[in-house]
């Protein structure tokens, strides 16, 4: 195979300066110019590395700008045509992609993705023609094969053929995964030709072999609803929110709800430019899932070039900068995203993730918050009765407001007396309604939830509140609320909506190691649970690791004990609650056993396996500990905590070289400034027993949980 044009020369001066590998060719051209500089002239060397290393940290304006440079000193390098033009058409530069696209075509006739690219302009201007030779020529290799005959069938399409259309689909010799999308645009083609009985067995074909891809279920119950086959549509949709649990998708939701309205169902893809849009989402989007991140990315960005707010398209882009740590970017793209889709609670949470990553959790927080307060315009009722919070109040007067849901012990005002009048007239007898929720109250909501099937915990969350005043023979009488109770479902937001931004806001103070306000939004977020199912184990599992942080071992106990009793096999809960008994000295067998097996469950999670080590150093097994912190830190090298343990095992079992080894590259992790501090003691003095004393670091990582952001 012949060299590229230009990679020889640049290959050749690599060699001259003396840079064979990657990193010292980055020291070499760092050596002859400043990237902080902009005065400084970029040799054709330096260019084309700083763009490499650019690009392989997903820095990809950076990398088409040092591109664009070396391609300035060496205009006939296909191999810097080629990177400048993936990069340009990555960032949907499109003027200048196209423009290399061209160059890039000159020099090498067969590049695919510069083909396809051409191809998909020819169409948008309606030279279909023109756009069946560019995609004809992109017919390399068994993803451009595909590419190019999904492609070629809806642009034969858009030129009227029906027939051919289907015909460039028929290709028996490819394999079955892609026999799924030959398949799959098969139906399209047909539903949207008016051939509905070859739509059908398509779909059919296709949903058999992949009924769990929400996209295929959508497309397939559109195409029977707008056939009138409503029966068929709900089993579909059904299927499918049966296997995601809970209130499932809410695109499926509102296709349902659609469907049940009586209105008209349009089919999925409703035009040619439609159709070939969905080829290159829905290709792209299974390469970034195969981790071919960078073509995937590509592939999304033709589709968007074609429907630029196809919304799908958008989620998987934004999704793969997420991927990348390019948070910026992936807000910036789930901005595109048309608002008022049955996506947008879904979307304002992952924004709010990536506002947390981009260190800005004030807006995080408020952005859910806002979330929260919009889905309802009816106001919320202050915590004792007196007043209420408008739509205009603060996010974070919302916040507090809608925390008052949570009647606990300690919880005072109207809300109290209220239930406590329900409980009497129920038979729990609590005495005087004083509006004081003391012990007595407790026992009486404690006893009722456990008589209804409720989490017996003694707190009157919304669920409770609502359940105890719909039971009272008084709920017509003076002093028993009639409306809903805050903290319930509300208007636009499903309960199971509502369950995951309660847990983001919860997730998002944990990180930022603020548990006591996590535990509120837990606490509202497992109040809105009627009945826990296996499901359900994470808010509990989340909510004691905060007790535990908070150090209220009693109610964390009882939490961690709630997720295993939910989810038995539950790595995560397996690994902290048997960690903290040994940490706490009791329960000692049993301790030891739920970590055991969280390693056989997940034995490449090298903070689980770490526990299981670091609970043997904590029994004097020390041999033990060893062996399984040695694995440990094999799989989780970058990791100071894991290290830094190892280090401790070494000192015991009397290899100590090897153990200030690993104190050294604990330090060298960035640990926690305090666990820095005790670190570099024992390299100067090693392990003793006050050392030893105080060597349970960050228990975070030790119980499975790395710090997150």
């Amino acid at each position: 195979m012949r060299a590229r044009k230009g990679r020889r020369a640049i290959l050749t001066t690599l060699i001259a300066a003396g840079c064979l590998t990657v990193a010292p060719a980055l020291l070499c051209a760092l050596e002859s110019e400043t990237a902080e500089t902009t005065e400084t002239t970029h040799t054709l060397v330096g260019s084309y590395l700083a763009g490499r290393f650019a690009k392989n940290q997903h820095e990809t304006d950076n990398a088409a700008d040092f591109y664009r440079s070396a391609l300035t000193q060496d205009p006939g390098s296909d191999l810097l045509l080629e990177q400048a033009f993936l990069m340009e058409a990555t960032l949907a530069r499109w003027p200048r992609a196209l423009k290399l696209a061209e160059e890039l075509v000159a020099v090498e006739s067969q590049h695919r993705m510069a083909r396809l690219f051409l191809g998909l302009n020819e169409f948008k201007a309606g030279a279909y023609k023109k756009a069946e030779e560019h995609i004809r020529a992109a017919a390399s290799g068994p993803i451009g094969e595909l590419t190019s005959a999904l492609a070629l069938a809806w642009v034969k399409l858009a030129e009227g053929e029906v027939s051919a259309a289907l015909a460039v689909l028929e290709l028996p010799k490819q394999a079955e995964w892609a026999q799924f999308y030959l398949r799959y645009h098969r139906a399209l083609i047909a539903d949207f030709a008016g051939r509905r009985q070859d739509a059908r067995a398509a779909f059919e074909r296709a949903f058999q072999q992949d009924s769990r891809t929400l996209r295929t279920a959508l497309a397939y119950a559109r195409h029977a609803a707008h056939a009138g086959d409503i029966k068929l549509a709900n089993t579909i949709l059904k299927e499918q929110v049966d296997k995601a649990q809970g209130d499932g998708h809410p695109l499926a939701r509102s296709l349902r709800d659609e469907i049940q309205s009586g209105k008209r169902t349009s089919l999925i893809v409703t035009s040619p430019p439609e159709g070939l849009a969905e080829v290159f989402y829905g290709l792209g989007e299974a390469l970034i899932g195969e981790g071919a991140v960078g073509i995937g990315v590509l592939y999304l960005q033709m589709a968007l070039y074609i429907v630029p707010e196809h919304p799908f398209a958008l989620a998987a882009l934004a999704n793969a900068h997420e991927a990348n740590k390019r948070y910026d970017e992936a807000l910036a793209v789930y901005e595109r995203i048309p608002k008022g889709s049955p996506l947008q609670s879904a979307i304002e949470i992952r924004k709010s993730f990536n506002l947390n990553s981009l260190e800005r959790p004030d807006e995080a927080r408020r952005t859910l918050v806002n979330l929260l307060e919009s889905a309802s315009s009816a106001t919320v009722e202050a915590g004792d009765g007196q007043g209420a919070t408008s739509p205009s109040s603060t996010a974070t007067e919302a916040d507090d407001g809608a925390q008052s849901a949570i009647l606990k012990l300690g919880s005072k005002g109207d809300r109290v007396r209220t239930l406590q009048e329900a409980l009497n007239e129920l038979g729990h007898r609590v005495g005087p309604a004083d509006g004081a929720f003391g012990d007595s109250t407790r026992r009486a909501v404690r006893k009722f939830q456990d008589e209804n099937g409720l989490d017996a915990d003694g707190v009157a969350g919304p669920a409770t509140y609502a359940a105890i005043l719909q039971r009272s023979s008084g709920s017509g009488s003076k002093g028993l609320e009639q409306r809903q109770p805050e903290g319930t479902r509300k208007p636009g937001l499903s309960v199971n909506e509502q369950l995951q931004i309660l847990d983001a806001l919860g997730n998002i103070m944990r990180s930022r190691k603020l548990y006591s306000e996590a535990v509120g939004y837990y606490d509202r977020a497992i109040a809105l649970i009627a009945k826990p199912e296996k499901r359900h184990w994470a808010y509990y599992y989340a909510r004691g690791t905060s007790y535990e942080r908070l150090k209220n071992w009693p109610a964390a106990e009882v939490d961690l004990e709630k997720a295993l009793a939910l989810y038995p096999d539950q790595p995560l809960a397996l690994n902290y609650l048997g960690y903290s008994w040994i940490d706490q000295g009791h329960n000692l067998k049993e301790g030891m056993n739920l970590i055991a097996k969280a390693v056989a469950l997940k034995p490449d999670d090298g903070y689980i396996v770490d526990s299981l080590g670091w609970a043997h150093f904590r029994q004097g097994n020390f041999k033990e500990a060893v062996r399984y912190l040695e694995r440990a830190v094999e799989l989780k090298p970058d990791d100071p905590v894991l290290n830094d343990h190892l280090g401790d095992a070494l000192w015991r079992v009397g290899r100590e070289r090897e153990a200030r080894f690993q104190w050294d590259q604990a330090l060298s992790l960035k640990p926690e400034p305090e666990d820095a501090d005790r670190i570099k003691k024992k390299l100067e003095h090693g392990l003793s027993d006050a050392a030893e004393a105080s060597a349970v670091t960050s228990k975070q990582a030790s119980k499975g949980e790395p710090e997150k952001k």
